[in-house]
């Protein structure tokens, strides 16, 4: 793998194939899978092509897949968060992809029924934010719900962010001087709304002088 990569990454049936997808120059001859079965993307595998300075890494999901067991599911997890661990230097942005359908779902049933457990979500941000990896939040498939709903169900995750110690702020009010903040954008892949913010992220993430290398 080369030095410099984009990372995505997200749970299991979130839409990261298909985000991926859009950021090619030639998204026809990506290979990966997308559908409707969770755990379609097994492999950790880097994506170039010719006119792109970098290459995009489609990390596998976690979470529920169909057709696998638990075991299958941790020894999933375990070896993305290995080969985040090992190669994290080489990351100049990593887009951790949320599917705003389950929001409320997760964090409901892994905080606020049970405040002992952390919503996979926010670990997931936590883990990559502590290696210093620079992230962007896509809350996908906002096409499948109500302006109101998506209000709501992304004020909800912020708040709950802020329970640990993430501070997420809208990509549009983003500061890149302020370490302390991480963006987010509304997104869908389906649809491609907002797509031209996203492309302008990346490549304002890549041509940042600390990952000039």
């Amino acid at each position: 793998m080369t030095k410099k990569s984009l990372m995505v990454i997200g749970n299991s049936n979130v839409g990261k194939s298909s985000i991926t997808r859009l950021l090619l120059p030639n998204p026809r001859k990506f290979k990966g899978k997308s559908g409707k079965q969770p755990g379609s993307t097994l492999l950790i595998r880097p994506i170039f092509q010719d006119s792109m300075p970098y290459q995009i890494v489609d990390l596998p999901g976690f979470g529920f897949m169909t057709k696998s067991s638990h075991r299958r599911e941790e020894h999933i997890k375990n070896q993305v968060v290995l080969h985040i661990e090992r190669n994290y230097q080489m990351y100049f942005l990593s887009l951790i992809v949320i599917n705003i359908l389950r929001i409320e779902d997760e964090l409901n049933k892994y905080f606020v029924q049970n405040t002992k457990t952390i919503p996979l979500s926010f670990e997931l941000i936590k883990f990559i934010d502590e290696l210093g990896i620079p992230s962007l939040i896509i809350f996908n498939k906002i096409d499948k719900v109500s302006n109101f709903d998506m209000k709501k169900n992304i004020n909800f995750f912020l708040n709950l962010a802020k329970e640990f110690g993430l501070n997420l702020i809208h990509l549009d009010d983003y500061n890149s001087k302020n370490e302390l903040s991480i963006p987010y954008l509304e997104f869908s892949a389906l649809k491609r709304t907002n797509l031209n913010k996203l492309l302008k992220f990346v490549t304002f993430s890549f041509n940042q002088p600390k990952f000039l290398k």
